[in-house]
């Protein structure tokens, strides 16, 4: 729409003011009789125009709500026709049935508006219709109360006495809730709000003081504004908003709970008017009676808004625990009696490379590296149960499987099996400790070996012929080769040390190339090496000591030259009950041996001390 087709909130305004100026020609310048129903014509048909512009020009979303606003003021001016021809004396019973007929038509389509407003655009709500139900039991029961058994009572009473309790519980339901303050609040919700308090208060001044509307000067217009009030809610632009957003829950709960309240002071109300017809003592119990629902629902209030303020504390704790839990580098997990993991925290992803959702539900025992499964199921069973004299946390460090395929080291704390409300199992708290057991790994490495030669140092090697030893089998004992490099002095006085780290380079590789696999090659200190054989025997000492002198004969590069070394060696045969100190020790005194004899010589021992040829 452009131009001067487009909805304005100025127009909406005009159109209220020409009803307002109706009313106020209406209710002060036309006279009783058949004028008067006739005049009001007029100002239904224009509070119809207005819901049907709210319809066809503004699309509002409850379109049943305004369609059945609009058809209740049709009948409405239906009903002023049928007044006009019994006021004239035209078929007075006939055109006097047809507008109380007209006028009940009109008061079903207002209640039909009213429920569109209650489930217009939103799913099917058990409770907000049931809600509504009572209310409009309520409204029954209200009429039966008003009439009672007055059959004598005038048509604009029975008519007053018929729509109080109706647009009562209409503003309830709908007009109060819809201008509540929240983001749905506008010109359009306050004046239905207007329109519905007016009518109230209109028929229902004249149920209470007994009287009919155009008896009261002051009471009069009331009814006839809301039209007025209902031609600016239909016209305004804001019209357009309704039902786009839907109310919160704490909203909606608000609305139902106003509902509920009004259901529940009818019955006090009840009695007020059924004293008004009857008489006798039911204004005190009516008033007593009111006086404890409102005490009552004074508290429910209370409660209610302590409840609301428990909630928002729980929100904002839940709230709280979420940001802690996306920002934490340490993952959280929980995982069930079961084994399976029911939560895993945010910081799994940056860890293994997957969403939390993707550990979910699985085993937690199989997310671990084959090789460490079964050191965590221990720790889980150490764990204990959560209370238990003996329980407490366990700390393990295991390898957990990447989404690409390798494994990281984490450091995982495992607490004993809690049963808690919406907790019961295991809470796992782990970190990726990759590096550090790297680096421990490393320290180890480094503890171990020559960092010259790479090759085992003194301690591990008496640590691995510790372990030879404990056990030996006299067909196939250990043996120890104790090599020493002839004149290795000599080359690093000449040709410096770098020289010389260069020919013990070489010699280590060349020893190394000359024994098995399972062999053990060490680096003792400066130009001393040992060599561990397992399941040896005299002629395997012999072959293998042979072979070490032939490989050390060989020229070697160093530098720009060539040198030619040769080294000396001692060896042993382990007898079943030979320390590992002792046999080492026999290996180091041949060695000498050799070295006496003119170097460049080996010089064996079998288990009996006997010099092997």
């Amino acid at each position: 729409m452009t131009g001067s087709d487009a909805p304005t909130a100025r127009a909406a305004w005009l159109h209220a003011a020409l009803a307002v100026l109706l009313v106020a020609v209406i209710t002060t310048l036309v006279p009783e009789g058949p004028w008067r129903p006739a005049a009001e014509i007029p100002l239904f048909l224009l509070g119809a125009t207005a819901t049907s512009y709210a319809v066809r020009r503004q699309r509002t979303r409850l379109v049943t709500a305004w369609r059945g606003l609009g058809l209740a003021l049709l009948l409405f001016a239906l009903s002023c026709v049928a007044d006009v021809a019994a006021l004239a004396g035209f078929h007075t019973a006939v055109t006097g049935e047809l507008e109380s007929g007209l006028d009940l038509a009109a008061y079903a389509s207002l209640a039909v508006g009213a429920l569109g407003v209650v489930g217009g655009g939103r799913r099917w709500n058990r409770a907000a219709w049931a809600d509504t139900a009572t209310l409009i039991l309520a409204t029954g029961l209200a009429v039966l109360a008003v009439r009672g058994d007055r059959h004598t009572a005038s048509a604009d009473m029975i008519e007053a006495g018929v729509a109080t309790p109706l647009l009562t519980i209409v503003l309830l339901i709908v007009c109060v809730p819809l201008a509540a303050p929240r983001d749905g609040r506008s010109a359009t919700t306050m004046a239905l709000l207007a329109a519905g308090a007016l009518a109230v208060v209109g028929y229902g001044g004249a149920v209470v003081f007994g009287v009919t509307l155009r008896e009261s000067a002051l009471l009069d217009p009331l009814p006839l504004l809301s039209v007025a009030a209902l031609c600016l809610a239909g016209r305004h632009p804001s019209v357009a908003l309704m039902g786009r957003a839907r109310p919160t829950g704490r909203e909606a709960t608000s609305s139902r709970t106003m509902g509920v309240s009004a259901a529940l002071l009818v019955s006090p109300v009840l009695l007020i008017l059924w004293t008004a017809g009857h008489g006798g003592i039911g204004y005190v119990l009516g008033a007593g009676s009111a006086l404890v629902t409102g005490m009552a629902l004074w508290r429910l209030h209370t409660l209610h808004r302590e409840r609301d303020r428990t909630r928002d504390a729980l929100a904002a704790s839940e709230a709280r625990l979420q940001i802690l839990l996306e920002n934490a580098a340490d993952v959280i997990a929980i995982v069930d009696v079961a084994g399976s993991v029911a939560y895993m925290s945010p910081a799994v992803q940056s860890l293994l490379g997957r969403a939390p959702s993707h550990y979910v539900g699985r085993d937690a025992i199989s997310l671990a590296d084959p090789r460490d499964q079964a050191r965590l199921r221990a720790a889980v069973a150490s764990a204990g149960r959560s209370g238990d004299p003996d329980a407490g946390v366990v700390d393990t460090d295991i390898r957990v499987q990447h989404s690409s395929g390798g494994t990281r080291w984490v450091e995982m704390r495992i607490s004993g099996r809690v049963d808690a409300v919406g907790i019961e199992g295991w809470v796992v708290n782990f970190r990726e400790v990759t590096d550090r057991k790297l680096f421990e790994d490393e320290l180890r490495r480094q503890a171990r070996t020559d960092p010259l030669t790479g090759l085992l140092n003194r301690t591990a090697f008496n640590e691995r012929l510790a372990a030879a030893t404990t056990e030996v089998d006299a067909a196939a004992p250990p043996a120890v080769l104790f090599v020493d490099v002839d004149d290795f002095k000599t080359v690093n006085d000449t040709l410096g040390h770098a020289a010389g780290d260069e020919l013990l380079l070489a010699v280590a590789r060349r020893l190394s190339a000359q024994v098995r696999g399972d062999d053990v090659v060490a680096r003792l200190g400066g130009d001393e090496f040992a060599l561990l054989l397992s399941g040896a025997d005299g002629d395997r000492l012999r072959d293998v000591a042979d072979r070490l002198l032939a490989a050390m004969r060989a020229p070697v590069q160093l530098g720009d030259g060539t040198v030619t070394v040769t080294a000396s060696i001692g060896g042993a045969l382990a007898e079943p009950g030979c320390s590992a100190e002792r046999l080492l020790h026999r290996a180091d005194t041949a060695m000498y041996t050799a070295k006496r004899t003119g170097k460049d010589s080996r010089a064996l021992l079998d288990p009996t001390e006997t010099v092997l040829a």
